[in-house]
């Protein structure tokens, strides 16, 4: 039988990324102070507990209408460029959850690849530029391997997690080409991307919670 994400495993998801951005707050921010103006956990934590009320008070009819709100509590409560983008994410994301209470494989690297595509299409950035695109986009590549269609879902949600883990370290030597990092340049190298660590915690949160549906 294919694996299949519920909306209680999504909720599971979310709730697993809310609980990791509290607790990764400071760190965050410390990773954002080096190019940035040091908010970045910050602004997270306000998404993160939006989103808790959100799913502790509300049902959904289908994925879409839970992503959407999702969408909608970042936008209003996150700050910065933060705000934009995840609601970007999300909401790209809830297009392939309309009149859906499960996922499977090919809907997330649909929706996680419509989702990429927003964010880039929004900011303007693009692999290399030293943002949260250098970890969704390799992620993204992973799931629309050939060879990754066949691993099954936990298995391609973790080669996906650990391809945007690689991402995230690998702008530790970029040049920052986007934001307020832009105007240091060289000086940006050397620090890894704050908004890519939030990004590589999203998509081991979503393969963690997968993986809990088979243990």
């Amino acid at each position: 039988m294919t694996l299949v994400l519920s909306q209680d495993v999504v909720t599971t998801w979310l709730e697993r990324f809310c609980a990791d951005v509290v607790a990764a707050e400071s760190h965050l921010n410390q990773l954002d102070a080096a190019v940035g103006d040091g908010e970045h956990g910050s602004n997270l934590r306000q998404g993160a507990v939006a989103v808790r009320a959100l799913l502790r008070d509300r049902k959904f009819g289908d994925i879409q209408e839970q992503l959407m709100a999702v969408a909608m509590a970042i936008v209003n409560t996150v700050g910065g460029a933060s705000g934009a983008l995840y609601g970007t994410f999300f909401l790209r994301l809830s297009d392939v959850g309309a009149g859906r209470n499960t996922l499977d494989l090919a809907g997330l690297t649909e929706g996680l690849g419509s989702a990429l595509a927003g964010i880039r299409e929004l900011g303007g950035s693009a692999p290399g530029d030293k943002t949260l695109v250098d970890a969704i986009h390799p992620a993204v590549a992973v799931l629309e391997s050939p060879s990754t269609g066949s691993a099954g879902l936990v298995a391609a949600l973790d080669r996906a997690a650990t391809a945007a883990e690689q991402g995230r370290d690998a702008t530790a030597a970029m040049v920052a080409r986007m934001g307020r990092g832009s105007y240091l340049g060289d000086r940006s190298r050397g620090h890894i991307d704050a908004g890519a660590t939030s990004m590589a915690m999203l998509l081991r949160c979503l393969h963690a919670s997968a993986e809990e549906v088979t243990s």
